[in-house]
């Protein structure tokens, strides 16, 4: 074959492939299958007994996240999370607990069947994932992500939002409507948000602007307004604040002890730290409230085990919510996620209650070993 020839080849292949890319490859997420075949699965994903879905032979389970209609199908609409049930010895038996996170999942890769090659997952504290999924996206939402990089959350609530992309999915795909707002601040990690999103979701998504990246401090509001609100605000804001993650600096110390080290992390780390990042976390969490709808929702989370960035945000919000109502605003917040709640029963199988949320700890009943992780849960309600 003439090297011509050879051109001409390789420019109708090109030309083949993103004409079908267009009706079918670039069109959805990457099928289940591929996710699989990663893992070193070929069987087929069965129901299981708490309502998900097992993989015969790999130990490998979906997760039932909390549903506000325990009837309702939880994978229509809600996130898809796949783990490893961890294994203990009970004498000379191993027993098999709750699903947990696994450090063996292997590395993403490129979906092989997927024309634009979207990876095929993402590795994901379990936690993280059931933050995105109590906000419940739902179709035609119009959402933010306020803090949003690497990305991982804001790939679960698009979940949410297009179930329809699915390559599994049995939900007709029909036209896409809904809007997923990504932003995130620092630069470096700006790019990597991009790059990550553009690695896992559907082009024709970024192409007709239902995802949108932006680049804006969201601690100062007088600017944030102009950079991230549209239209009459948000149905969902999720606020996933940056703390001082308890969880990263004891990971890193142990991994540093290992090779004789200290880790960088703990040995920076101040007592008081958190106070200076409350105050970010605050600034934060009112501009979420600002920019979302009234009768939208407005989820807060950390992964810090201080209570001055949990409850303590929560708590110094609402009393900065009801001295501005005093002066004027039209809006209140209320606290979702309570004992009255009907999540509440199903939140209770992953993480305890706290004064004003839930928070997620590895040392929980169910065994999951998932966490440290909190969230609360608020509306923004018509005060007038």
């Amino acid at each position: 074959m003439t090297k011509t020839t050879r051109n001409t080849a390789s420019a109708a292949e090109e030309s083949f492939h993103k004409h079908h890319a267009t009706i079918w490859g670039e069109e959805r997420y990457a099928p289940q299958s591929d996710f699989h075949a990663v893992l070193g699965s070929s069987h087929a994903v069965n129901p299981s007994e708490n309502g998900g879905s097992s993989v015969a032979g790999d130990e490998i389970q979906q997760v039932r996240y909390p549903v506000p209609d325990i009837a309702e199908n939880p994978s229509e609409h809600s996130v898809v999370c796949y783990v490893r049930p961890l294994r203990v010895e009970v004498g000379e038996r191993p027993e098999e607990t709750m699903p947990s996170a696994s450090t063996d999942f292997p590395q993403p890769r490129p979906a092989p069947s997927h024309l634009a090659h979207l990876m095929t997952h993402w590795n994901l504290d379990a936690a993280s994932a059931l933050v995105a999924s109590v906000l419940s996206a739902q179709p035609g939402d119009s959402v933010l992500d306020l803090c949003a990089a690497p990305g991982g959350k804001s790939i679960a609530l698009a979940q949410g939002l297009w179930p329809g992309l699915h390559a599994d999915s049995q939900t007709p795909q029909g036209e896409i409507t809904g809007r997923l707002v990504c932003n995130e601040a620092d630069g470096k990690r700006h790019k990597r948000l991009a790059e990550n999103l553009n690695s896992y979701l559907p082009p024709q998504l970024f192409k007709q602007g239902h995802v949108v990246l932006t680049k804006v401090d969201a601690t100062q509001f007088s600017t944030t307004m102009n950079g991230l609100l549209t239209g009459s605000g948000y149905d969902r804001v999720l606020v996933d604040a940056p703390c001082s993650s308890e969880r990263h600096i004891i990971h890193a110390s142990f991994k540093a002890k290992g090779s004789g080290n200290t880790a960088p992390e703990m040995a920076n780390w101040r007592a008081g730290s958190s106070k200076r990042l409350a105050k970010t976390e605050m600034e934060l969490l009112m501009t979420a409230l600002r920019v979302a709808k009234v009768g939208g929702r407005v989820m807060y989370a950390t992964c810090s085990i201080e209570p001055m960035e949990n409850d303590g945000v929560v708590e110094k919000m609402l009393a900065l919510v009801e001295k501005e109502r005093k002066k004027g605003w039209t809006w209140n917040v209320q606290i979702e996620l309570r004992t009255d709640d009907v999540l509440a029963g199903q939140l209770e199988e992953w993480a305890e209650p706290t004064k004003y949320g839930w928070i997620v700890l590895p040392d929980h009943p169910g065994g999951g070993r998932w966490g440290p992780l909190f969230f609360a849960m608020m509306s923004k309600v018509d005060a007038r």
